[in-house]
C-alpha cells in the first residue's frame, strides 16, 4: 500500500507539474496574443486621436485664414484712405503755396503803393 501511495503520490506530481507546464504555455501564448491585440488598440486610438485632431486643424487654419484676409482687407482700406489724406494734404499745400504767393503779391503791390504815395 505505501508503493501505491508513492506512486500515487509521484503521478499527482507529474500531473500537477505537466497541468502547470501546459498552463504556462497556453498563458505564454495568451500573453503573446493580448500583447498583439493591445498593440492594435493602441493603434486605433493613435488613429482616433489623429482623426479628432483634423477637424480641429481645418478650424484653427480655416479661422487663422479668416483672420488674415480681414486684417487684409482692413490694410488695403487704410492703405486706401492713407493714400486720400495724401492727395488732401498736396492739394493743401499746393493751395497754400498759391495763397502765400498772391500774398507775396500783394506784398509787393502794396509796397509800390506806398512808395508811390509818399
Amino acid at each position: 500500500m505505501e508503493n501505491f501511495t508513492v506512486m500515487l503520490c509521484f503521478a499527482l506530481v507529474i500531473l500537477l507539474f505537466t497541468y502547470h507546464s501546459v498552463a504556462i504555455i497556453i498563458i505564454y501564448k495568451k500573453r503573446k496574443e493580448f500583447i498583439i491585440a493591445y498593440k492594435r488598440v493602441l493603434n486605433l486610438k493613435d488613429w482616433c486621436d489623429k482623426i479628432s485632431e483634423e477637424p480641429g486643424h481645418s478650424y484653427i487654419i480655416e479661422s487663422v485664414e479668416k483672420r488674415g484676409n480681414e486684417l487684409i482687407n482692413k490694410l488695403n482700406l487704410l492703405n486706401a484712405k492713407l493714400v486720400k489724406i495724401q492727395e488732401h494734404h498736396k492739394n493743401l499745400q499746393e493751395r497754400q503755396q498759391k495763397l502765400h504767393d498772391s500774398l507775396l503779391e500783394e506784398h509787393k503791390l502794396l509796397n509800390q503803393y506806398f512808395e508811390n504815395y509818399s
